[in-house]
């Protein structure tokens, strides 16, 4: 149960005002209880002081109640051994005993008990009034909970829409603020829709666009004579075929739509793979220290693209021209020589926050493509500095 959530405020209102509604219900029994031992105790008073005034023996007494529609009883000591004394008085006790009342005569030379053989009626109307609120109450609860329904059928699309499933619908007939929230938000979810599957449909029509010139240019490099340039041409146009596939494997990531291809793959093979996609021509410029053969459950392409970009930034950036890779305890740290970071981490998570004509606006989209797939395979990207050389280190056990 979520404390916090108006379900359970309101019925924690509801649950209070029921226990204050059935205190005042039993605080009302008694007191019309009370009001008819009351009214039989004053009938009984004014019999008794009949008796008194007119000094009645004990057969007289008898006669004169038989007159009164009373009943004497033969056993007494049962009913006044367990019975409740309900009013008393001078010369007489009114007892009730299994929902009847009796008068004990009690006079100084003989004491009788007589059963009462009237009926006291009790005012309904009360029971009738707290019936009709306690039908009230839950009503209204059952008719507040109800309309935070939807509320939560709201809370559902929305939870499916941050899950990537855009085909949702959460439009309601109703007119109630929580129709208008719903409502509201349903045209702004199919306007998001509208406009990433736009951008996809743009995004996946450039890439197979260039695919076609990159094929050609591919094709073209083979008829170069000179082996070297050749073998340039060639690698540039391999590499920005990869290119376009890693963008494509980036977008679908982001977009929620990449079906991820885990498996155990070792620490080693995950570092030579970003390394290869790198497409260095001097491989010198990475130092790779004490990477095992540990295994972690990754999609390697993945993996290896978020590590490959970290090795790009750390290389652009570094006033060596130098990146080290390490594994350490739990991490895998990429570090370099250069410029402490400007801004926390977090920002650099953003895709272009920086300024377009700012040497570093690339790292923002690198970092943001890290965080995006290290966040898939529910690993951590965290940020050190120390003795003038960045520390970027891949939290995979913690």
């Amino acid at each position: 149960m979520n404390i916090n959530s108006i379900s359970t405020k309101i019925t924690f209102v509801f649950v209070f005002t029921f226990f204050l509604f059935l205190a005042t219900f039993i605080f009302y029994v008694q007191y019309e209880k009370k009001q008819v031992d009351s009214q039989a105790g004053n009938y009984y008073q004014n019999i008794s002081n009949h008796f008194m005034k007119n000094r009645f023996q004990r057969y007289e007494v008898i006669e004169y109640m038989k007159n009164l529609n009373f009943e004497l009883e033969q056993n007494p000591h049962p009913i006044l051994e367990n019975g409740k004394i309900v009013f008393a008085k001078r010369g007489f006790e009114a007892v009730l005993y299994k929902n009847n009342y009796y008068l004990h005569v009690v006079a100084p030379r003989f004491r009788i008990l007589f059963k009462d053989l009237r009926s006291y009626e009790r005012s309904y109307f009360g029971y009738i009034f707290f019936g009709l609120v306690f039908i009230m109450l839950v009503s209204l609860y059952i008719w507040l909970i109800k309309s935070l329904r939807p509320l939560q059928n709201l809370k559902e699309e929305i939870f499916k829409f941050s899950k990537g499933d855009f085909n949702i619908d959460c439009k309601s007939e109703k007119k109630d603020e929580i129709a208008d929230v719903a409502n509201e938000f349903d045209s702004a979810a199919k306007k998001i829709s509208l406009l990433l599957n736009s951008r996809q449909l743009f995004l996946r029509t450039i890439m197979h666009e260039l695919k076609t010139p990159i094929a050609k240019g591919r094709i073209v490099s083979e008829l170069i004579d000179d082996e070297k340039q050749k073998n340039r041409m060639i690698t540039i146009f391999e590499r920005l075929n990869l290119l376009i596939d890693d963008f494509a494997k980036v977008e679908q990531v982001i977009s929620n739509n990449y079906v991820a291809n885990v498996y155990s793959c070792s620490i080693k093979s995950i570092v030579n793979r970003s390394i290869d996609i790198l497409m260095l021509e001097d491989t010198s410029s990475v130092s790779i220290e004490n990477i095992s053969n540990k295994k972690l459950n990754v999609d390697l392409e993945l993996i290896s693209l978020a590590i490959k970009n970290l090795l790009d930034n750390g290389l652009k950036y570094s006033h060596e021209n130098k990146v080290i890779i390490k594994e350490e305890a739990d991490c895998l740290s990429v570090i370099s020589k250069g410029k402490k970071l400007e801004k926390p981490l977090e920002e650099y998570f953003e895709p272009f926050h920086n300024d377009t004509h700012s040497k570093s606006h690339g790292m923002g989209l690198g970092l943001y493509i890290v965080y995006s797939i290290l966040k898939m395979h529910s690993m951590k990207l965290e940020y050190e500095y120390k003795e003038n050389h960045n520390y970027f280190k891949v939290i995979y056990f913690r």
